[in-house]
């Protein structure tokens, strides 16, 4: 593969593979940023992003969602569940079995949502097999840590103003493209993809699985449909749940519908006038103000 050369999606469960992926949240991204940075800015709090990535380690090769924090919804199951279906939509290779791996933090992955998911996945054919790990307590460095490690050495030693500037730091961190950013909004400004109320629809389907924060190790296999197999430890011994409450009524043929759309709140009036009076000044060029610090179409809060 030549350098930044894309892989094109595949239709989901369409190749006899099985693949690895793992995903986590980065720190966020504050900008305007520089190199060298102003003293005065120090003490301020610039414009933030937010970096989702999920890291396909058999290419190898990471996607990462820069999300603005006027675009960003929450850090919960939700978001987590939205970009995972738009990767394995958009950025998945197409293969039958899924290896995943997640860090333990309850909020955002080991949680029934996310489990729910991909039962959801096997039963609809978008997966025949899943694997879901987290990492064991006291661990907590896996494959995203090092290209986002490979994010911010670049990011450190550049200056950036805007939201597509932050985007082609990330886009150039990796010599051979190893690193994609997956944008928000395209150049027109239109969102490439949503968030939806994956929690509710799921658990009109699904039961709970009872004290599932001390499991380790999932399994969920399309022909054995809504039961998963929990283990504590890799070599410990297996449990077997049934979480699917009625015949699930959907299939490969007979897609359900998608959960209803969460809109993010965007950026209140009194962070929109802080970034302009407090964080414009900081960025020398005029275009670069109007696009990251525009002046506000509301009207300014009274202290």
């Amino acid at each position: 593969m030549g350098a930044r050369q894309r892989i094109p999606p595949c239709r989901p469960n369409s190749r006899r593979i099985a693949m690895h992926y793992s995903w986590d949240f980065a720190q966020q991204l504050p900008y305007p940023y520089e190199d060298q940075q102003v003293g005065p800015i120090y003490f301020k709090t610039p414009r933030r992003a937010q970096l989702f990535g999920v890291c396909c380690e058999g290419i190898p090769r990471q996607v990462n969602y820069l999300i603005d924090e006027a675009d960003f919804l929450h850090k919960n199951s939700n978001t987590v569940v939205s970009l995972l279906d738009h990767f394995f939509a958009n950025h998945g290779l197409g293969e039958r079995h899924a290896f995943l791996t997640a860090d333990n933090c309850v909020g955002q992955n080991k949680n029934n949502t996310v489990l729910r998911y991909l039962i959801h996945r096997t039963l609809t054919g978008l997966h025949d097999k899943i694997d879901l790990s987290f990492l064991v307590v006291g661990h907590t460095k896996f494959a995203p840590d090092g290209y986002f490690g490979l994010i911010k050495h670049r990011y450190r030693r550049s200056s950036i103003y805007t939201y597509d500037q932050l985007a082609n730091v990330i886009e150039n961190s990796s010599e051979k493209g190893h690193n994609v950013c997956q944008r928000y909004r395209d150049g027109g400004g239109s969102a490439n993809f949503g968030y939806r109320d994956w929690s509710d629809w799921l658990s009109k389907h699904f039961d709970r699985l009872p004290d599932i924060t001390k499991y380790h190790h999932f399994r969920l296999d399309g022909r054995k449909p809504g039961i998963v197999i929990a283990k504590e430890t890799i070599d410990g011994p297996e449990e077997r749940f049934m979480l699917l409450k009625t015949e699930f009524p959907y299939n490969a043929d007979n897609c359900p519908p998608l959960p209803r759309l969460l809109q993010p709140s965007g950026l209140s009036p009194k962070r929109s006038w802080y970034l302009y009076d407090e964080i414009r000044e900081h960025i020398p060029s005029a275009k670069d103000k109007d696009e990251t610090c525009p002046r506000p179409m509301v009207p300014k809060p009274k202290k």
